[in-house]
């Protein structure tokens, strides 16, 4: 691998980290409806209509002035990456607790549900795609294409509502929020108490992705069954099973790979909706409570947190990406 490249692209990541954080810093903070100035209002409002009260809120509105920045927006921005390069995301407005401390309650949920259901839902999607490419303009095929292509078309809090709906409050099968049970002590009965809590949303979010692998592999099947290398490794009678593995399978992968990793980036973040719905501890979850309540810099401690895990997704998946396709190592 070209030292040169790998510097550069790593520079490239970085910078684009800076660059996308300053410019959410920027939007937020400068915001005439920024959250520090929509609390200003509320507490405003309040007092025009209780004068009595005066006192009681005057330290909140203290506290908040003092979050709406009055400086040079330069200095203010760098200011605040200054600080995030040393780890100091801030306090939460509404609790005063540091931001890193409640992502780093939350990210671990999150990872856990979401790498898993990707995972999962990826290696189901790229078989079964591959075997629909393979069978392509049967009745399997068709019967299989039009499930995904409904499965695709139902939003994620419709089909995670039905879940919890008829598998959680019907059936009872499964808990309907949390994930875990407190009264269960640490060893192999909490990792199962984990397990099953966390049961509904893996699955909600493995069927959500299930079909977007599975006809994005088929697409790719059918194209590379088309390529003349394939062709003429049949006539020199290579192996079916070689051939569907070695030469159509792995070609047909490798649009995915990039997806892949990307999407493992974004898990960072969570899902918003599904973590909500199944009342998860992850980070989603912390996002909309951030958004609903204004919280301006638990939103940025999280958007950090996406935006990173995003970008070296990318580097990652580019200095991997030779692995699997030998011609960009030629090239």
């Amino acid at each position: 691998m070209n030292k040169v490249w790998l510097i550069r692209r790593i520079a490239m990541s970085f910078i684009t980290i800076l660059v996308t954080i300053i410019i959410s810093w920027i939007l937020i903070e400068y915001s005439p409806e920024s959250p520090a100035n929509a609390i200003l209002s509320n507490i405003r409002a309040n007092l025009a209509a209780n004068p009595k009260f005066v006192k009681i809120y005057e330290s909140e509105v203290q506290y908040y002035e003092s979050l709406i920045p009055h400086g040079n927006p330069v200095i203010e921005a760098l200011t605040y990456i200054a600080n995030v390069l040393r780890g100091n995301l801030g306090l939460d407005v509404i609790t005063e607790i540091p931001v890193t401390k409640l992502i780093a309650q939350a990210l671990p949920w999150t990872i856990f549900v979401v790498s898993t259901s990707l995972i999962i839902s990826f290696f189901l999607g790229i078989r079964i795609g591959q075997k629909m490419g393979y069978k392509r303009g049967t009745k399997i095929d068709s019967a299989l294409m039009s499930t995904f292509t409904v499965m695709k078309s139902i939003p994620i809090y419709i089909s995670g509502a039905l879940l919890l709906y008829i598998l959680g409050y019907n059936l009872h099968w499964f808990p309907t929020g949390g994930a875990y049970c407190p009264c269960v002590p640490m060893g192999l009965t909490f990792i199962g108490c984990v397990l099953y809590h966390s049961a509904l949303p893996i699955l909600t979010l493995t069927l959500a992705n299930l079909a977007t692998w599975a006809l994005h592999m088929r697409a790719n099947t059918i194209y590379t069954l088309g390529e003349d290398y394939v062709t003429f490794a049949e006539i020199r009678g290579v192996k079916d099973k070689t051939i569907e593995t070695k030469y159509v399978g792995r070609n047909a992968l490798l649009p995915l790979y990039t997806s892949l990793i990307i999407g493992i980036g974004f898990s960072f973040g969570g899902s918003v909706f599904i973590e909500e719905i199944f009342s998860y501890p992850g980070v989603g979850h912390l996002l909309y409570n951030a958004i609903t309540n204004n919280d301006y810099t638990l939103e940025m401690g999280i958007f950090i947190i996406i935006i990173t895990a995003v970008v070296f997704g990318v580097l990652i998946a580019d200095l991997t990406y030779s692995l699997i396709d030998p011609r960009v190592r030629y090239e």
